[in-house]
């Protein structure tokens, strides 16, 4: 068996768009750039032309992901499911842009903080760090 892994982070370029599909599916289309760095052989950094991703995002995630501003930046890992469409710029080099679906999109943290978000998930769930696990505390008790 073979894994795929594609993930990548970017800036959004656009405000998310959140839409309902006829079927009732929540999904949120998000516009990621991915500004490429480079040093030249003198050691200085250059920008080069950006790698434009087009985001579907489906389901509680996708509500999630229409919460994010322009100019976010994100860290989309992405299924299996790729296209590139190609294009022209106006300069007439050619470009593309990849079209994927996310699996998960998280913010990076790289260039700013993060504030964490209350959660409606009951208190006591194995995932809770504030949550004691009951054989810790019968450790920290008996010590």
């Amino acid at each position: 068996m073979s894994e795929f892994t594609l993930s990548f982070e970017g800036n959004l370029a656009a405000k998310p768009e959140l839409d309902i599909t006829g079927s009732g599916q929540t999904l949120c289309r998000l516009r990621v750039a991915h500004n490429r760095r480079r040093r030249t052989t003198e050691g200085q950094w250059v920008d080069t032309t950006p790698m434009w991703a087009q985001v579907t995002v489906w389901g509680e995630l996708a509500e999630r992901c229409a919460e994010l501003s322009k100019g976010d930046t994100v860290v989309v890992k992405a299924r299996d499911d790729l296209n590139v469409w190609p294009f022209t710029r106006q300069d007439g080099t050619p470009g593309g842009v990849l079209e994927v679906t996310a699996e998960n999109v998280s913010v990076s943290m790289r260039f700013t903080g993060a504030l964490p978000v209350p959660s409606d998930h009951p208190a006591g769930d194995a995932w809770d760090p504030a949550t004691a696990e009951p054989e810790a505390e019968r450790e920290l008790q008996a010590a």
